[in-house]
C-alpha cells in the first residue's frame, strides 16, 4: 500500500474510500458539480453523504486516491476540513429556526478542529449544535457542545457504538474563550489518559467522571 496524502478506508475488495469535508458539509451546488466531474475522471462509481457531513468517494483504486487528493485539495484548498476525529455540526442559525442567536456553530466547529489538530487524543467524535434539540447529536458523542441562551455547555463521554452512553454535563453557561479554553484541557486530559485506541467513554469509564472533572475544572 502506498502512503497515501490523508486518512483513508479500505474496502473489501480493494479500493479505498477518501472521506472529503468541505466547509463542514455547507456546500454550494457548484461543489457538487466539481465533486461529480472528480467521480467521472477518477471512475468511482459510488459518492455517499455521510453522518459526518462528508461526501465520500466509495470504490477509489489505489493509484487513483493521491491524484483525487491533489485535485482536491487544489479546487478546495482552506475549505477542506481535516480534523483529528471527526467534528459534526447541524444546520445552525443560519438556517434553522430554533437556533439561538448569536452563536455561530459553523466557526465553532473550525475551532474545535484547531483545537484538535493540536493534540494526540484518538479518535474523538464531537458535536456541535445551536440549541438545546442537539441535531448534531451531541450528547451522543465523545465531546458535545450545545448552544443556549446562557452560553455554551460541553458535555463529555458520549458513545454511539455497541455499547452506547450519552455524554454527561460537566460544564455550562459558558463564553465562548471560556469554552475553547475547557476544550482544550479536555483534548489534553485525553491524549495523557488514553489506553491505547480506546474511546473516551471508556477511559472515564476506567478513571471515573470526577477524575476528569478535577484535571480540567481544577
Amino acid at each position: 500500500m502506498e502512503q497515501f496524502k490523508h486518512h483513508v478506508s479500505m474496502h473489501k475488495d480493494g479500493t479505498y474510500s477518501v472521506g472529503v469535508s468541505i466547509d463542514q458539509g455547507y456546500m454550494t451546488p457548484d461543489d457538487f458539480a466539481v465533486l461529480s466531474e472528480l467521480a467521472k475522471k477518477y471512475e468511482v462509481t459510488s459518492l455517499m453523504a455521510t453522518t459526518a457531513k462528508k461526501i465520500n468517494f466509495m470504490d477509489v483504486k489505489e493509484a487513483n486516491v493521491n491524484p483525487l487528493w491533489e485535485d482536491l485539495e487544489q479546487t478546495f484548498g482552506d475549505r477542506l476540513c481535516f480534523p483529528k476525529g471527526k467534528v459534526i455540526v447541524c444546520p445552525g442559525s443560519k438556517f434553522c429556526k430554533f437556533a439561538t442567536p448569536g452563536k455561530d456553530n459553523h466557526a465553532m466547529g473550525r475551532e474545535v478542529e484547531r483545537i484538535s489538530k493540536a493534540h494526540e487524543a484518538g479518535k474523538v467524535k464531537v458535536g456541535v449544535s445551536c440549541c438545546l434539540l442537539g441535531c448534531a447529536m451531541p450528547r451522543v458523542r465523545d465531546l458535545g457542545i450545545l448552544a443556549t441562551a446562557k452560553g455554551w455547555m460541553l458535555t463529555v463521554g458520549g458513545n454511539g457504538g455497541s455499547k452506547p452512553g450519552v455524554g454527561e454535563v460537566i460544564a455550562q453557561d459558558l463564553t465562548e474563550e471560556e469554552l475553547l479554553a475547557l476544550l482544550d484541557k479536555v483534548y489534553q486530559y485525553l491524549q495523557e489518559n488514553k489506553d491505547g485506541k480506546e474511546r473516551s467513554i471508556r477511559t472515564i469509564e476506567r478513571l471515573g467522571i470526577d477524575h476528569l472533572k478535577a484535571a480540567v475544572l481544577g
